[in-house]
This record gives C-alpha cells, structure tokens and sequence, in this order.
C-alpha cells in the first residue's frame, strides 16, 4: 500500500490528460480537413478572401496550441498537484501559459473571420458597422488577455513561482471571464443573424434548412465558452488538474467554431470538389437581385448578359417619365440603362443552378 492511499485528505489519483488528447487528436484532424477543403475550393475558384486567410492563421495558432499541450501532457498534465514533483508541474504551468497565448490568439482570428465570411453575405453600411465593431470587441477582448499574460510578471510567467513579481492572479482571472463573456455574445450574434438573413434567401426549403442548421453549429461552440468559464471556478493551487479540465471546454469551443465555420460553406466547397450538387433539387432556380444573389457564392464572379440569358422578364416603370434621368451604362454595353424619354426598363434574368455549376467547373 502506498503512502498516497494512507492519506484520506489527498484528491483522486485520477488523470484527465488522456481525454484532453483524445478530444484533440479528433477535433484538430476534422479542423485540418474542412480547412484545406475549403481553402482548395477558394482558390481554385478565385474567390479567396479575409474570411479564408483569418481561419488559416487560426488555424496555425490552434496547431501551436495543439503542440504546447503535447508537451504538457508529457509531464503529467490533467493529475493533481499533490502527485507531481515540483519540476513537472513548473513545466505544465510554463507550457499552459503558451497555450493560453496560442487560444486567445487564434480565438481572435476565428471571430474575425467568421465576421467576414458573414459580410459575404450581406453588406448594408448598418450591418457592417455591426459586424465591424463586433470584430474589433474580440480582437481588444483576446488582445488584451494576451497582453496581460506577457505583462503581469516579471520577469514573464506565473509559472516561475516566488522568483518572479507578479500581479494578482485575480487580474488574469477576471479578464479571461470578461473575454469568454463578450466571446459568447459574439457567437450568439454571428450565429442568429445569418440564419434570419439565409431564410429570406430564394431556394429550396430542404436547402434552406440545411443551411441553417450548419450555421447553427456555431451555437453549439457557444455552449462549450459557458462551459469553459464554469470550469475555471475550480482551485488556483491545483492548476494542473483544473486547468486541464478548462483546455477541454476551451478546445471544444475553438475547434467546433471552426469546423462549424468551414462547414458553413460546405455547399459550395463539395461541389466544387465533386462536381455535382448536394442539396438542391435540380430545377431550383434563383432569381438574380433578389437576396440569394448577393448570399451565393456562386454569383461572385457572374457577368450577366441578356443574350446569354433563357429566360428573362421586362417591366417598364413610367412613373417618373416627368423627372429627368441620369443615364448609367451597364459595362458590357453602350446603351443607357434609363432611355431619354424617361421610361425606365427593368429587366429580370434567371439562371439555373446547374448551369451556373458547369459554367464554373469550365473555368
């Protein structure tokens, strides 16, 4: 029998290490592969943009993260204080602090892409100043964290015990709850309003739904922050076993963003990748102008002409026949697009999806 066991008062000689590496072996191999689907299908359709270089750097942080915690779980990262030697549980406070560095780092490039992705789909001045001051609240939020970690001892680390002078562990503390707590309120924002914006989108209802609930994965990243905030209520003088209960909730909440992100245009990136629709009837049709045309990819890169156009409708608007027009010219033709009589015309042009897909697979 052990001297450990003689002692009723010690913690369980039980380790949580184990199941931080499983959780990760798994998320980060998912998050490896949505990534380079999605970045391959960007840039073989010449469409790469904010949003795709943001998850790339996240990506490559969460990757660095990845890597400190390996090295953690080396010195016996998850078990209680009481069953490490002094020098293993140094290395595992010295190790989280990057791994700290590494989570709020990419957390904040996640945020901001997903930002971007979302002006993808719509861009109105109000809903970018929306956005726009949304990102800048993640990035001074997670910036600041950071911040603090590199300034609250000197010289730098926690870790470092009586031979560094430190602020308050309080200070930290309070700032990563206030982080994770404007972190969730963004989640809820970038989550909800992109499924009111799709459900206004002309397309079929079974591709509507679909859309929705892939978006709506970001909620469930939103629920592992909350969880993460709960854990860290547990005992500063045991870090590595509470801090390691805190990794999982945190590594659950960054790699489901950003799977939930990549996911989020999965449409897109599959066909691209297998040439054929995935969930679209094949005589959806969507109507140029209208709010899908500014959603779907698809049309990023259109140049439409009438007669290049199946179908097509006219209307003329004759209300205004007494106000003098301006006279605008479309960039593929001489004629105005307001007559001088002051009759004006509007014309409405409907592709069809599958022929949208061949003419980009062609390209």
């Amino acid at each position: 029998m052990s001297w450990f066991s003689l002692r009723a008062d010690l913690p369980p000689m039980e380790n949580a290490g184990p199941i931080l590496m499983v959780v990760l072996g798994i998320l980060i191999t998912i998050a490896i592969i949505t990534t380079s689907a999605r970045i391959y299908a960007r840039i073989r359709n010449r469409i790469f943009g904010w949003d795709d270089a943001m998850m790339l750097i996240a990506v490559a942080f969460s990757i660095a993260r990845l890597a400190v915690e390996i090295k953690q779980s080396q010195y016996g990262n998850g078990k209680h204080r009481v069953y490490l030697t002094a020098r293993q549980y140094m290395m595992i406070n010295m190790y989280g602090w990057y791994g700290q560095i590494f989570l709020f780092t990419s957390v904040a490039f996640l945020k901001v892409s997903i930002g971007f992705l979302i002006l993808r789909i719509k861009d109105t001045k109000a809903f970018k100043i929306l956005v726009y001051s949304l990102m800048a609240g993640v990035v001074f939020t997670n910036g600041g964290v950071v911040i603090i970690l590199l300034a609250e001892c000197r010289p730098a680390g926690f870790w470092r015990g009586s031979s560094a002078k430190c602020w308050p562990s309080h200070v930290r503390i309070y700032s990563i709850y206030a982080t994770i707590a404007f972190s969730v309120t963004t989640d809820l924002v970038l989550s909800i309003i992109p499924l009111f914006i799709v459900w206004k989108v002309r397309m079929p209802l079974k591709t509507k739904v679909s859309v929705c609930c892939l978006m709506s994965l970001g909620l469930v990243a939103t629920g592992f922050g909350i969880a993460r905030a709960a854990s860290l209520k547990g005992p500063t003088t045991d870090l590595s076993w509470t801090y390691c209960i805190a990794a999982i909730w945190s590594n659950l909440e960054l790699f489901l963003g950003i799977i939930a992100a990549n996911l989020a245009i999965a449409r897109s990136t599959y066909s691209y990748i297998f040439g054929r629709r995935t969930a679209s009837q094949s005589d959806s049709h969507y109507k140029v102008g209208s709010p899908s045309a500014s959603a779907g990819e698809i049309f990023l890169s259109q140049k439409l002409r009438a007669d290049r156009c199946d179908e097509r409708a006219t209307t003329v608007d004759s209300k205004n026949i007494n106000r003098r027009p301006s006279v605008p010219r479309s960039d593929h033709s001489d004629v105005g697009l307001v007559p001088d009589n002051g009759i004006q015309m509007k014309m409405e042009f409907w592709l069809k999806e599958e022929e949208i897909e061949m003419q980009r697979q062609h390209r």
